[in-house]
């Protein structure tokens, strides 16, 4: 199994739909249900993998660079003439070949890494994550965090009350205060609820959510299912054919006769015509 899959919890399938909430001050609160569509949803590790390898690859960027024999700056002239020399034929100076020629098939600045993914299945990856943090109980609420001005002494005391952990990802809606109070602090990452990805989720151990985010998440998140499924349900299924046609002798109505039926009949009946 590859590394970055290795937080998916296998064996404890406890669900775990409630996440404790704590306070500005790091108290305990309360709990929080958490959303079923997110937090109870069926793991995915191919889903979670292939989400996790698109997000690397387009963040990849094409650096490396390398000048063929019609770029680099050396002379066209012909180094020696082509027979007579008993040597091996050569043009010009600019030749893979040669020291100081081009690069026949080196890496150009101009390839493209991205990668496509549909919206669903990458909403479907997310949810898997949520799903194992959840289920491993790395999944906290924050009631509220509102300051006149922002510090980090206050943020670090909501820390100090937090489970223990090597990284935190704080996931909130637009709190400035509670940004810039985070964002000085090494172990800890602030990140707008529109902006979680898998990359993240992998790299944080534990991950507080405000109240107003995970509303927030639902809504964003939320996997619709598709026009074609849905308008499929409401197309009537077709009749029976085989039925209808005994329904029509029930009642005394001849069934209709197809085109090779009726040519059939008309052809027996003439058979003994001289």
């Amino acid at each position: 199994m590859d590394d970055c899959l290795k937080f998916i919890p296998q064996s404890n399938l406890n669900h775990q739909l409630k996440a404790t909430v704590y306070s500005q001050t790091g108290k305990k609160v309360g709990e929080v249900e958490l959303p079923a569509s997110l937090f109870d949803a069926t793991i995915n590790e191919s889903l979670v993998h292939s989400a996790l390898v698109r997000q690397h690859a387009n963040a990849r960027l094409s650096s490396a660079h390398t000048l063929r024999r019609g770029e680099v700056k050396r002379s066209t002239v012909k180094i020696m003439r082509q027979k007579g020399s008993g040597k091996a034929r050569k043009g010009d100076r600019g030749s893979p070949i040669l020291r100081g020629g081009g690069i026949a098939w080196g890496p150009r600045n101009t390839k493209n890494y991205t990668r496509e993914m549909p919206k669903k299945q990458r909403r479907l990856a997310l949810a898997s994550m949520l799903t194992a943090k959840a289920r491993d109980s790395k999944i906290i609420a924050l009631e509220s965090f509102e300051l006149e001005k922002p510090q980090t002494k206050e943020f670090q005391k909501l820390a100090a009350g937090l489970p223990e952990c090597k990284k935190l990802l704080v996931v909130h809606l637009r709190n400035e205060a509670l940004e810039k109070s985070a964002r000085n602090l090494k172990f800890v990452k602030p990140l707008l609820v529109n902006l979680l990805n898998p990359h993240d989720l992998t790299t944080y151990d534990q991950v507080i959510f405000e109240k107003a985010a995970l509303e927030e998440a639902e809504k964003i998140f939320q996997i619709t299912p598709s026009k074609r499924k849905a308008e499929a349900e409401k197309v009537e299924p077709k009749k029976d054919k085989v039925n209808c046609d005994a329904r029509e002798g029930a009642l005394g109505h001849a069934p209709k006769k197809t085109p090779a039926k009726v040519e059939k009949e008309t052809g027996d009946e003439n058979a003994g015509v001289v």
